[in-house]
This record gives C-alpha cells, structure tokens and sequence, in this order.
C-alpha cells in the first residue's frame, strides 16, 4: 500500500528536544492510535527513517499552570464547563531512531528527521526487516501491537547464540518454553529437557483445551503429540566419574582433590575402570606422595558415600535417544538432593557436548529448567561449569542452551551474558531487574519499568533473535500444558 493511502500518526516537532540522528518527538493526531514499543517510518529524502516508540506524554497548556488549576479547585468549578480545555491538549511520541533504509537495504542510524515531516506506522516489509523474521523460523507468537504480524525467528540463532526465559511464577513461562520446544521439534531438532517438576512429558499429549484449539485453528495449527522419552530414575555409572564430578557429590578439600586428580591419572596408566580401581589407585598414589594417612581414609570415605547415591549404579545413554525430532525428557523430580540433581545435569551436559564434537548426534537444544539450582551465581558447581563451556563453545559445535528460570538474581551472571536472546516474561522483583539491567542489549529504562505490569502469556524479547526489543502474545500450544490436567 503507498504512503499517500496510509494516515499519518502524526508529525515531528521542533519543541522541547530538537530532533537528531538517534531520536526525535513527534506530534500525534487526536485519533491516532500509538503505543509504546510500535515501530515507525520517517521520510526522509532518499532515505526511510526507522524508529521505535519508547515513550508517549500527554500534555495541556491549561494545566500546566497552577494558578490556573488552583482557582478552579478552591472555587470547585468543572474546567471544562467554562473553557474548550481539549483544545490546547496533545500527546508526544518520543522515538528511539534504529536504523535506516535506502534501496531496501539497512543502513544504521546518520541522519536527522526533518521538522515538519510526517511519521507512518512500519510497514508489514520494514518489520520483518528490522526483526529478521523469517516466514520458516521458529513461531514463537505476535506482535503485541498487530496480532497480524507473527514473530517467526531463525532457529539457528536461538540455538548457536543460546536464549533465556525469565518469568515470575504465574507469568507463563513454561508454557513459553512449551512452545519454543514445540518449534524445535518440528524443525527437527531434537531437544533434551533437564525437567525439576515432572512437567514435561504433556509434550506427548495433544493439547484438547477449547480455547486454545479454537486459536490454533484461527492461525492454521493443529493440536499434536510429539515423539518424547522421559527418564524418570536417571542414573550416572563409574565411566561418567571424573575429579569434578566426585568433588561435586563429596565436597572434597583442595588436598583431597589434589590426592583424586593424581589417582585418576595413576588408573589410566593401570587401565583401571572400577570403583575397586579407584580405591586401589588412591592407595597407591597416597603412598607414592605422601599425603597424610587422614587425607587418605577421608577421601576413600566419602568415594564409598557415592555408591549409595540413588543415582549411582547404571547408564544413562540418551545420545543413543536422540534423533531429529525427538525429544527426551530427563526427570529429576524424584531426586531429592540439591547436589545429586547438578551431577547428573553436569554429566548428561558433558556427554552431549562430546557427542556434538565428534558429531554423533544432530544439532541439539538442551533446555534446563530452574537453571539458578545448576548455575548458582555464589557457588561453584561441576553443572555450572558445563554450561558455562558449552554457553561459550558450543556455537562451534552446534549445541545450544535454553536457561529458564523465576530466580534470576540467583543464576550465574556469566551465563545470563552468553544467552544471546533474552525471553522475558512478567517480572515483580525490582531486585530480579536490577539484576538483569545490565544484560539487556538495546531495552530502554521504560521497557524494563514495564516488566512488572506485563499479562501473562506475553513476553519481552530482546536481543539477537529480533536485533530490537519488542513485546510478544505467545502463541496457542499444540501440546497440553501441565496446569490443563
């Protein structure tokens, strides 16, 4: 449609803040219908100004004076009985320039809107543009301020540069991530979910709530089953061990440690491959270098302590499980321990990134639910270290991670930074924001301060899967969410 057919939402101004390369104020029309977040174009010559709408203020001249409002509210006179007020009140649109576009292709912001000249919404074209949306990525929702625009993104992105769901309880978060799986699988990728609640495997059960069929028929979805394993009693055996898996399970002292990583090293020049091995190794290699006599018991001790873990004494093989398409749901709900749950996490990590290196399975997404009990911020935890490596690494290999969590300022700040797309549902903490300021990207001051009033099911996403922040209505699942049952 050409801009002569489309209304203007208003025009630029010259009052109060001169416009520059990077923002301007715009003017709205009585009737226009403008919301903070919407996206906006700018004629400028050659060149199409590109901006987003950060903050909208309501003004009238009338009531800006005191004077003027006190006499009216000592004498208690309607103001508008004896004066047109509608007639010096407006609103302004304050906008935060993105980018520029010329001969259809993106330029970054470098020059100024001119006064005067008239602001349109975005085009459907300039949108998919800006946010890189793609008609065959991941369906993550809407616009929140056009139902008609969807936010389809490329899945590689989300994959390689990681992504993170944060959300207060009742915001809907794992029913966001629910669909993000939705969307992986069905691109093929398998998915492993480490699951605290049980509250996965209703990824293997149509959805049937009649609201939700109803919109998914409206947007051409159908309800479906997806291809899910759960393993509900996950179990680690002695070829998963390591020196930071058994410091992990033990809480080993440096000099124990000490007396382990020499142990471990005397078994592989025995060819050892036993819990009887590793006892017979520390024996040998306490001896060979002294260690005191206490160090040595002690740490045989707390080695014999791990063959009464619940989930010590088999194998766990679910690179064998995956295959395009298929998803496998890794149960720790019924492990009580804190520490027992990160070794398992740490080694099923271990595992499948060493499975992705020597490319034995396809390109993976490893979602890992309560990521702040696996990733503590004031804690060092063989989990942690495993998420920080493949945070960092696993572009290279193809391996990517979905951190989901309501205890953000408990998760590991080095974590939170390599998640190149934050998904950021309703959040109440004011301690919780603070917290993530830091690592939201191009999110202004007022979208942060709208964190805390968003509805549930909608969310905030910023950063490399769209390039600019906006606010998202996540779609209908096909799959039946847990709170459904």
């Amino acid at each position: 449609m050409s801009r002569e057919k489309i209304a203007p939402l208003g025009i630029v101004v010259d009052f109060g803040r001169s416009p520059d390369h990077l923002s301007c104020v715009f003017q709205l029309r009585d009737d226009a219908d403008v919301r903070v977040g919407e996206f906006v174009e700018i004629p400028a010559g050659s060149y199409v100004i590109i901006g987003r709408v950060t903050r909208i203020v309501s003004k009238n001249t009338f009531l800006s004076d005191p004077q003027f409002v006190k006499q009216h509210l000592d004498e208690r006179i309607p103001i508008g009985s004896r004066i047109a007020i509608n007639m010096r009140q407006w609103r302004e649109a304050h906008i935060e320039i993105i980018a520029l576009l010329r001969n259809g292709s993106l330029e970054p912001p470098s020059i100024p809107p001119e006064p005067g000249e008239y602001v349109y919404p975005a085009t459907r074209d300039v949108l998919r543009r800006i946010l890189n949306l793609r008609d065959d990525g991941i369906f993550i929702g809407f616009l929140y301020t056009d139902s008609n625009v969807y936010i389809k993104v490329d899945p590689e992105v989300l994959l390689r540069l990681h992504f993170a769901v944060f959300g207060a309880t009742g915001s809907g978060k794992s029913y966001t991530v629910g669909v993000i799986i939705e969307e992986f699988l069905d691109h093929g990728y398998p998915v492993v979910i480490f699951d605290v609640h049980g509250e996965y495997h209703t990824l293997g059960i149509p959805n049937d709530n009649q609201d939700d069929l109803q919109k998914l028929r409206a947007i051409g979805l159908s309800p479906r089953k997806y291809d899910v394993e759960v393993v509900g009693d996950p179990k680690i055996g002695f070829e998963d061990l390591d020196v930071d898996t058994i410091s992990d399970l033990s809480d080993l002292t440096p000099v124990m440690r000490d007396l382990l990583y020499l142990s471990f090293s005397e078994m592989k020049r025995q060819g050892l491959n036993s819990m009887d091995g590793l006892r017979r190794a520390i024996s040998a290699t306490a001896s060979k270098y002294s260690f005191d006599n206490r160090t040595k018991t002690a740490l045989l001790r707390r080695i014999e302590t791990i063959k009464e873990l619940k989930i010590f004494g088999g194998e766990m093989n679910i690179e064998r499980s995956l295959a395009k398409g298929r998803c496998v749901v890794i149960n720790l709900s019924g492990i009580e321990s804190e520490f027992e749950k990160r070794a398992v996490v740490g080694v099923t990590l271990r595992k499948l990134f060493r499975a992705r290196k020597e490319k034995t399975i396809p390109p993976t997404l490893v979602v890992i639910e309560e990521s702040h009990l696996f990733a503590p911020q004031d804690e060092e935890t063989y989990s942690k270290q495993m998420m920080r490596r493949i945070a960092r690494e696993g572009r290279k290999f193809g391996i990517g991670i979905g951190v989901v969590s309501q205890r953000i300022i408990g998760l590991d700040k080095d974590v939170i930074s390599q998640c190149g797309t934050k998904i950021i549902l309703r959040i109440d903490s004011k301690t919780d924001i603070d917290y993530l300021r830091p690592y939201m990207g191009l999110a202004t001051e007022e979208d942060l301060k709208r964190l805390p009033y968003l509805p549930r099911g909608t969310a905030f996403i910023t950063g490399q899967a769209t390039q600019h922040p906006i606010l998202v209505k996540i779609r209908p699942r096909k799959t039946k969410h847990l709170s459904m049952l």
